[in-house]
C-alpha cells in the first residue's frame, strides 16, 4: 500500500540546515512541505493546511517539540496525525516521554535519507490503513444499532453466535394508513418521505437511549434492556418517554401512527450462522408488544400489564381492559398511556 504522491507533510526544526536536508530529501520523492521554526508555528500551520504527517523537533524556542506534541493531541481536529520526534538525542526519558505523549516514532540527527523515507512511508500507510479502517466502520455500523456497534468495537461484546435472557421494555409502531399512502402516492415520492420519517424515528429512539431493532416497511421495532440498561423500572420509562416523543413527531409529520408496548423476559443476541448474524430478541413478550401495536388506535400507546407496573407512579394511564392476543395463551390487561389522546 504505497502513500499518496502528494502526502503533505510538516516539518518543525528550529535550525535553518536540519531544514534544509530534511526538505532536500522529502521533496525529491514528490511529498508536499510546509515548514516551522517552532511548536507554536507547528500548531498554526497544522490548523490552517492538515498534514498527512508531521516531523517535530523536540528542543525549540518559544514551544518545545513535547509541548506541541500535547497540544496536537488534545485537539480533536488534529489528534489521529502521526507525529515523529527529530531529537539529537537517544535518552531513553525523551523517548518514552515521547511516545507518552502520543508521537508514533523518532529519528535521530543526523538524519540518513534511506532510514528517513521508510520511516515516513511507514506511518503514512499506517495512517491511510487506519483512515480506510475507521471510514469502513463508519459505514458498517449504519448497519447495526449504535449501542450493539459501540459495544463490539469497545470489546465488550464477542461477534458469534450467542444469546441470554433478559428483562426488556419492547415498542412496535405503524404508520396508520401507509397501505392507501402507498397506493396514491409515486414511488419518487414516497421513498424520500418514507425515509425522513424512518430517520426521524431512529434519531428519537438513540436518543433515549433504545436499541434500534429493525425497521419493516413503515413499522418501526425499538427494545430497551439490552446492550445497555438502567434496569427494569427506568427502561420502561425511556421507552415511553421515546414513544410520546414519535407520537409528537409523527403528528408534526402529519400523519398518526399505533404504538404497542410490553415488558417482560426475552432472549436477546446474535441469531443466525457463523457467516452471518442478526441481533435480534425473541420471546412472549415481543409477540405481545406486535399483537398491542396491531390492536392500538391511531396516535395511541396500547401498553400491557407487565410495563404498566414498572410505570405506575411515573406516568398517567387508564385502563382498556383484558385483551385476547393470538399466540398468547390467557387475555393480557391492556393500558392507554395518558398523552393528548386521555
Amino acid at each position: 500500500m504505497e502513500p499518496e504522491p502528494k502526502a503533505r507533510i510538516l516539518v518543525v526544526d528550529d535550525t535553518a540546515e536540519n531544514l534544509e536536508v530534511l526538505v532536500g530529501i522529502l521533496r525529491a520523492h514528490g511529498f508536499q512541505l510546509n515548514l516551522a521554526r517552532n511548536g507554536r508555528q507547528a500548531l498554526d500551520i497544522a490548523r490552517r493546511t492538515a498534514p498527512d504527517l508531521i516531523l517535530l523537533d523536540i528542543v525549540m524556542p518559544e514551544m518545545d517539540g513535547f509541548e506541541a506534541c500535547r497540544r496536537l493531541k488534545a485537539d480533536p481536529v488534529l489528534a489521529e496525525i502521526p507525529v515523529i520526534f527529530l531529537t539529537a538525542s537517544q535518552e531513553a526519558d525523551n523517548l518514552v516521554r515521547g511516545f507518552e505523549l502520543g508521537a508514533v516514532d523518532y529519528l535521530t540527527k543526523p538524519f540518513h535519507a534511506a532510514e528517513l523515507l521508510s520511516r515516513v512511508r511507514t506511518h503514512l500507510q499506517l495512517r491511510t490503513a487506519r483512515l480506510k479502517l475507521q471510514n469502513l466502520a463508519a459505514k458498517l455500523a449504519r448497519y447495526l444499532p449504535p449501542p450493539v456497534y459501540a459495544s463490539i468495537f469497545s470489546g465488550e461484546r464477542e461477534v458469534r453466535v450467542e444469546t441470554h435472557r433478559r428483562p426488556l421494555t419492547i415498542f412496535f409502531s405503524d404508520i396508520v394508513g401507509f397501505t392507501t399512502r402507498t397506493e396514491s402516492t409515486p414511488d419518487h415520492e414516497l421513498v424520500p418521505w418514507l425515509n425522513g420519517y424512518l430517520d426521524a424515528m431512529a434519531r428519537i429512539a438513540l436518543r433515549h437511549g433504545g436499541t434500534l431493532d429493525k425497521f419493516i416497511g413503515d413499522a418501526v421495532m425499538v427494545f430497551f434492556g439490552d446492550p445497555q440498561t438502567a434496569g427494569p423500572r427506568a427502561d420502561a420509562l425511556r421507552c415511553l418517554a421515546m414513544a410520546l416523543d414519535m407520537q409528537r413527531a409523527a403528528r408534526e409529520r402529519g400523519v398518526d401512527i399505533r404504538m404497542g408496548v410490553n415488558s417482560g423476559d426475552c432472549t436477546v443476541g446474535n441469531f443466525g450462522s457463523e457467516e452471518q448474524m442478526n441481533y435480534t430478541i425473541i420471546g412472549k413478550a415481543v409477540n405481545a408488544a406486535s399483537r398491542l401495536q396491531a390492536r392500538s388506535e391511531p396516535g395511541r400507546i396500547l401498553i400491557g400489564e407487565p410495563t404498566y407496573l414498572l410505570v405506575r407512579d411515573d406516568i398517567p394511564c387508564e385502563p382498556r381492559g383484558p385483551l385476547e392476543l393470538k399466540g398468547i395463551p390467557t387475555p393480557l390487561m391492556t393500558y392507554w398511556v395518558c398523552g393528548d389522546a386521555c
